[in-house]
């Protein structure tokens, strides 16, 4: 049995697929476009295609088309050949992210949408089995007749009983055994972490030492892939997200890993990917936030004054104000400085000092988060200091008729060197991003493909 249906989003959509290879290829969301998902679908993985708190196809109101087929019961040791139906013909691109793990083995799944080989035994499942299996093809996302084509597929597989050959102890002593290490590597991480909160360890140490556990952990998912059901996969995403709190470039990591421990479709490790892929998303805000400051700051030393003021006023709604490790309201004081310089630029006369205020506003929340941060002396943040000073001597200036010429003079100069700080990540401002430890490409690669 086949049934197709569609649906569609409400909200506007930027999202643009170029014909050239990019590095933000997976990393396109920093720029805080299509919702903090990335610019084009054919990019998307497991998280933005199949997480409720990713929702890309929603946020950015494509159309979705569902086929579903309904194949019956199978029976192990049955040959199964579904060839691309009337539907499904001429149309492919669904191994973009594709549920394999939910297959029998010896089911082999195609980019084409359709299903072949002999059904084998699972030793992971029962005597009796339901399939539900789902691929998703992006290919025609921009066609607003078809949009996205999700391919429902399912059966049931009965007879799964292991064969004479097969020695049922053995696989489970083997399963045992990648549990214990599993578990082993879940107990140093954890210990590693605790250390790091005691401040018994710098973060670079922590890093160095979770790292190489979660490498460990994924190595050894790679030979014992459906161990526990995805539940380690989970585990492997999940603690990629404490390393990224300490700032290392990990957040691919994090989303691929507990997308992936969603197609397993059991659902506690459906509950614990997805509470942690709810943080995911808000860690998606924060460096969007954190890197349009940065665009908004190389806009500053190019003088694009409005421009600048618009990006970061888009920065700061993301999440407050906050980014990933801006702290201390830099957005708003850059917001600050372009509207400072812009008034200055368009405002010779000193007829209109709407800037003034809102200037000045910005600069007052900067200025309360650092307080509440705790982080600095009774001096305060050094540029926050700098823009209320400057601030001050302007109203005064005005207040006696003098020329503010000098003074604008002085706002530029200081401008070029804090943003050259900024982008060279000097204190007191985040340090520069890290270097990827891997090809995000390399990664999905090495993601375990069809059932054995």
């Amino acid at each position: 049995m086949e049934v197709t249906n569609s649906s569609t989003g409400k909200n506007k959509s930027n999202l643009c697929c170029s014909q050239n290879s990019t590095s933000l290829q997976y990393q396109s969301y920093r720029k805080g476009r299509c919702f903090c998902c990335d610019d084009c679908p054919r990019d998307w993985t497991y998280a933005e295609l199949y997480s409720e708190h990713y929702r890309c196809v929603e946020r950015n109101n494509l159309k979705v088309t569902r086929h579903r087929i309904d194949l019956g019961t199978l029976t192990v040791g049955e040959t199964l050949n579904h060839a691309s139906d009337k539907f499904l013909a001429d149309r492919k691109g669904f191994m973009q992210a594709p549920t394999l793990v939910r297959l029998p083995p010896g089911i082999q799944f195609s980019d084409e949408g359709t299903l072949s080989g002999k059904v084998r035994y699972d030793p992971y499942r029962d005597s009796n089995y339901e399939v539900e299996f789902v691929a998703v093809s992006t290919e025609q996302w921009s066609d607003e007749s078809v949009g996205l084509v999700r391919l429902e597929i399912h059966f049931t597989v009965e007879d799964n009983q292991p064969p004479s050959n097969f020695d049922v102890a053995k696989f489970q002593n083997s399963q045992s055994e990648a549990r214990s290490k599993a578990t082993a590597v879940l107990k140093n991480l954890n210990q590693t972490w605790h250390q790091w909160e005691d401040g018994l360890l710098d973060n670079s140490t922590t890093c160095d030492s979770m790292l190489r556990q979660l490498n460990r952990l994924r190595k050894l998912l790679e030979v014992n892939p459906r161990l526990d059901k995805g539940k380690w996969w989970g585990h492997l995403g999940g603690y990629h997200m404490n390393v990224h709190k300490l700032l290392e470039n990990t957040l691919f990591e994090c989303e691929l890993y507990l997308g992936y421990a969603i197609t397993f479709g059991d659902d506690d490790v459906r509950y614990y990917a997805e509470q942690n892929l709810k943080g995911c998303y808000q860690k998606r805000l924060l460096e969007a936030a954190r890197f349009m400051w940065y665009d908004g700051i190389e806009l500053m030393l190019q003088n694009e004054w409005e421009a600048a003021i618009e990006i970061f006023r888009q920065a700061s709604a993301k999440k407050e104000g906050w980014g990933w490790a801006v702290n201390y309201g830099d957005i708003w004081l850059s917001e600050a400085v372009a509207l400072m310089m812009n008034g200055m630029n368009i405002d010779s006369d000193s007829s209109n000092t709407d800037w003034i205020q809102r200037a000045s506003e910005l600069v007052e929340k900067a200025d309360l988060r650092v307080t509440q941060s705790g982080v600095f002396d009774e001096e305060g943040h050094p540029w926050t200091n700098e823009l209320k000073t400057a601030l001050k001597s302007y109203k005064n200036l005005l207040s006696n008729g003098r020329d503010t010429e000098f003074w604008a003079e002085e706002l530029n100069s200081s401008t070029i060197y804090w943003c050259s700080k900024i982008l060279a990540g000097a204190y007191p401002f985040p340090p520069k991003e890290r270097a990827r430890l891997a090809l995000e490409s390399v990664l999905i690669d090495n993601l375990p493909k069809h059932n054995a």
